[in-house]
């Protein structure tokens, strides 16, 4: 009696362990998962996605390039400071500077790739002009450096990366800063 009370305790323990395993195997295929880009992932994505340059009225060429990137996660954001290059078409003359940035990130998934968001400009400064002319590039080029780099995409997930994710019931959603790096959640598909 005492050898078979044994085997069925035995089976019993067997089955509550087989039950725990397969509902926390469960548990954690509707759990969130998180990507993480250090800072120095997020320049590398920045370079490779400039750099970003726009012609302004046929008049004026703009260049902005070899970003730098900083984590703001009190404020879920990131800064950039970027080499600001413009040239002048009709006389050719060509002046430097420097474009410093904060920005949020958003996952769009139409394009399927992480994209700047509310850019804000802090401070263009273009050595060699006189100082009347620094101010009023400083209003414009802000506008025009928000509106270039609004929306600019510094991430595209690889088809086949999206498709194993799906396959494991995954998709990219929230975009969030914090202080380890730039974490996307793949979350369950809703179904």
């Amino acid at each position: 009696m005492t050898r078979r009370f044994h085997s069925f305790r035995a089976a019993a323990i067997f089955s509550i362990l087989i039950v725990t395993f397969v509902l926390t195997g469960c548990a954690s295929l509707t759990r969130p998962h998180t990507i993480t880009f250090s800072e120095a992932d997020m320049a590398r994505l920045m370079n490779q996605h400039g750099p970003f340059e726009r012609r302004l009225l046929e008049v004026l060429d703009v260049r902005i390039n070899r970003p730098t990137v900083r984590l703001l996660p009190q404020t879920a954001r990131l800064a950039s400071d970027f080499e600001a290059v413009t040239t002048e078409r009709v006389s050719g003359k060509t002046y430097q500077g420097r474009l410093s940035i904060d920005y949020g990130l958003r996952y769009d998934d139409f394009l399927q790739a992480i994209r700047l968001s509310q850019v804000h400009v802090n401070d263009l400064r273009i050595a060699g002009l006189p100082s009347p002319q620094q101010a009023g590039l400083h209003r414009l080029g802000a506008l025009i450096a928000e509106e270039m780099l609004e929306g600019a995409v510094i991430y595209r997930f690889k088809p086949s990366d999206l498709k194993t994710a799906e396959g494991r019931g995954l998709r990219p959603g929230d975009v969030a800063v914090t202080s380890k790096g730039v974490q996307i959640t793949l979350s369950p598909i809703s179904r």
